[in-house]
């Protein structure tokens, strides 16, 4: 079985083997260049994605046309906008893809299908709570320095895929702020 199908299916939660070949089915596999968008702003949310490699990051765009980066995903991540998922409205924020990226792909009417079939695939909830839980952290008052912490202790990949300018943007701090928590941290 692929390797990354796994990791997908340990991610998602704890399935039998009929279920495993039921999630299977649903799948969409899909590539995306560099710069290509899996949600555009203004756009509803209708998909849970799983990049089998590559990376995404989702921002938005502020009035001085800086982005604002609230989330980053690399291999083995589940990616989502949660708000327009959840509540079925346009996104605020686009998702796009920061380097040529395949993912796989499951629809919210694959999910229904896949509740209808087996109350298990309920527990696919927690890749929403691990979405919101990420973002949540770096919007609430930790400092700097915890932030950073943070990235190394739990996604340290995200400091060799994304620029500096990004990862200030996603800890909510400027680059120099970055740099010097870098010093302090090293």
């Amino acid at each position: 079985m692929n390797e990354s199908i796994l990791e997908l299916l340990k991610k998602a939660g704890e399935f039998s083997e009929k279920e495993s070949t039921l999630l299977k089915q649903e799948l969409q596999y899909r590539k995306l260049k560099k710069g290509n968008f899996l949600l555009e702003k203004g756009n509803t949310c209708s998909t849970l994605s799983f990049i089998i490699s590559g990376s995404f990051y989702q921002y938005n765009i502020d009035l001085e046309l800086n982005k604002n980066v609230i989330d980053l995903n690399i291999s083995n991540d589940w990616v989502i906008n949660h708000k327009s998922f959840t509540t079925r409205k346009p996104s605020e924020y686009s998702i796009q893809a920061f380097e040529e990226s395949f993912i796989y792909e499951l629809s919210i009417d694959a999910i229904h299908r896949l509740i209808a079939q087996s109350q298990s695939f309920l527990q696919m909830g927690k890749i929403l709570e691990e979405s919101t839980s990420r973002i949540d952290f770096f919007d609430n008052n930790n400092t700097p320095d915890e932030k950073y912490d943070f990235i190394i202790k739990n996604k340290p990949n995200l400091l060799q895929k994304f620029p500096q300018k990004i990862i200030a943007s996603y800890l909510k701090i400027t680059p120099e702020t970055l740099s010097r928590v870098r010093k302090r941290i090293k």
